[in-house]
This record gives C-alpha cells, sequence and structure tokens, in this order.
C-alpha cells in the first residue's frame, strides 16, 4: 500500500519582513507534527517547486502598500489559500465596516467616508456629519495604525497623511470608553473561540499596538463580548469557511460593544496567549488543505 504523500504547506510572510514573526515561530513544529511539510513564503515570490498544497496567510503585513497585486498573487496561487481569497478581497478594505453594521451584525462608531481631495479641508463639517467633537481619520486600506490622525474642532483634515492605496479614508468618532477600557482581541480558530487578549494603548496615546507603546494582557473577555464577536463572524461572506479571525471590540459606556476591526488577512493571533493554541491552528490548516484537495480531485 502507498504511503500517503506529505502535505507541503506555506506560511505566507512579507518579502520586506521574509521570516517568521516571534508568535508564529510554534506553527512549523505544530505542522510537521501532523504530517506537514512547511515553506516559509514571502508573497509575491513564485509557488516554489514542488508546488504547496495549501498557503496560510501569516504576515504580509506591507501588502496593503499594493494591495491590488497582493490579491491577485493570493488568487492565482495554485493551492488552497487560508483564508480564502475571497474572504481576503473582502476584508482588506475597512468600508467592510459599513456592511456590517448597515446589516445589522455589528455597532461600529459613528463613520464616514472621505475622499483624499478633501485633506488639508476643515475638519468641523466632516466631524459634523459624525456629531463627534473629534474622530480618527484611517485608510481604507492600511495596517498598524499607518496614517491614521486624530481630527479636532477647528482643525484641519491633515494632508500630511498623503495619498492611501484605496483613494478613500474613514472618519469614525473617537470612542471615549477606549483609553480607559482598552481594546478586547479575540482569536478564532476554525470558527471557534480560542482566546483573547487586552489591548491598552500608552498615557497620552489611542493606538493601542504594541510598536506605539500599547500593553497586552492575557484575559478571558466577558460573555457579551464573545456574543458580539461570534455575531459579527457569521455575518462574514463565506463565514464558515474561515480558518482563523480576530475580532477588535471595546466595551461601550452604553449599548453593544464598538466593533473596531475584523482581522481576517494577517492579524497577529496571539498564540502565545492559550498552550495549544498553534496545534489547534495547524489541525484547522492540515483539515482545510485536505479537505481542498479532495474536493479537487473528485
Amino acid at each position: 500500500m502507498a504511503t500517503p504523500r506529505r502535505l507541503r504547506v506555506a506560511l505566507i510572510t512579507d518579502p520586506a519582513m521574509p521570516q517568521l514573526q516571534p508568535d508564529d515561530a510554534s506553527l512549523p513544529a505544530a505542522l510537521e507534527a501532523l504530517g506537514a511539510e512547511v515553506v516559509v513564503l514571502p508573497w509575491g515570490l513564485p509557488d516554489p517547486e514542488p508546488r504547496c498544497d495549501g498557503a496560510l496567510v501569516r504576515s504580509p503585513w506591507e501588502y496593503f502598500m499594493d494591495p491590488e497585486r497582493f490579491l491577485a498573487w493570493v488568487e492565482d496561487f495554485e493551492g488552497s489559500v487560508l483564508n480564502s481569497p475571497e474572504v481576503l478581497r473582502w476584508n482588506h478594505d475597512k468600508r467592510y465596516l459599513l456592511e456590517l453594521a448597515r446589516d445589522g451584525a455589528a455597532r461600529i462608531p459613528a463613520t464616514a467616508l472621505v475622499a483624499a481631495a478633501q485633506l488639508g479641508a476643515d475638519a468641523d463639517p466632516v466631524l459634523d456629519r459624525i456629531a463627534a467633537e473629534r474622530a480618527v481619520l484611517k485608510p481604507t486600506i492600511s495596517g498598524g495604525a499607518w496614517r491614521t490622525a486624530v481630527l479636532e474642532r477647528g482643525g484641519v483634515i491633515p494632508a500630511e497623511v498623503g495619498a492611501a492605496a484605496g483613494g478613500d479614508f474613514l472618519v469614525q468618532a473617537f470612542v471615549e470608553e477606549l483609553p480607559s477600557a482598552g481594546e478586547w482581541s479575540l482569536t478564532y480558530i476554525a470558527g471557534q473561540y480560542s482566546h483573547a487578549v487586552l489591548k491598552r494603548s500608552s498615557p497620552g496615546d489611542f493606538r493601542v499596538q504594541e510598536e506605539h507603546g500599547g500593553t497586552v494582557e492575557v484575559l478571558e473577555p466577558p460573555v457579551a463580548l464573545r456574543r458580539e464577536a461570534e455575531q459579527v463572524l457569521r455575518a462574514v461572506p463565506d463565514g464558515a469557511a474561515l480558518t482563523y479571525g480576530r475580532v477588535d471590540l471595546v466595551e461601550a459606556a452604553a449599548g453593544r460593544p464598538y466593533l473596531m476591526e475584523l482581522e481576517l488577512i494577517e492579524p497577529e493571533l496571539f498564540l502565545r496567549a492559550r498552550p495549544g493554541s498553534a496545534a489547534d491552528l495547524a489541525g484547522a490548516v492540515i483539515a482545510a488543505v485536505a479537505a481542498a484537495g479532495s474536493a479537487h480531485q473528485s
């Protein structure tokens, strides 16, 4: 009886940072323990020989600088890509937040779209549109708080943020609870809750990312946050096929939590927060790649 061929799985990184990030360091061993061969592959490079059966998108952190080229690359990849290229394309533009809010799947801060042509103009008319005293401006296609700024009454929409890949910007009412409550990140693997962390900004800043001075604490979230996250995930197109996802929420003083981001492309999953989460993700990857291969053969 022939020995089954080992699945070959690529872990997708960034050409500028081709090595695996520390939080993903346990993934190769977890995949190899399930019989897979692992290749670390910066996006944009050709599928190596022998071909990979599947690819797990992990840290293409600068994809938003050239999003169409990135999306075309994952769409042309020979093996199955996780999450699917359809989900990646839907999630890469933050207008998905407006879609989720419109369908009632999420509560987001009051939000308006601003064209790049409005950069340098008075901020007050935009703040009037969302009935806010201050707001956060960010490109519709971005990551890591890139070109993100705060708008204040009497100020201008900063021109120095420059043009964005998507052309437009989101202006969202500043979530006043954020500095004190922090932002929760809930990680889901194959649609199942895995673990969560609470991220807090440094004093005087609103950005919770560690590269901007933020801190991370491993905590179990309130049940209401898990319910909210799961409602959001159910609303994702092709949501049942999600291999991984991170839902970023802020508890509100009144009403439902605010959805800040739904990260389905290259989020840090905080695998270090729960022993066994890397093994769970590896299992979900192997199952998805194997299922896709069986479907292709049939």
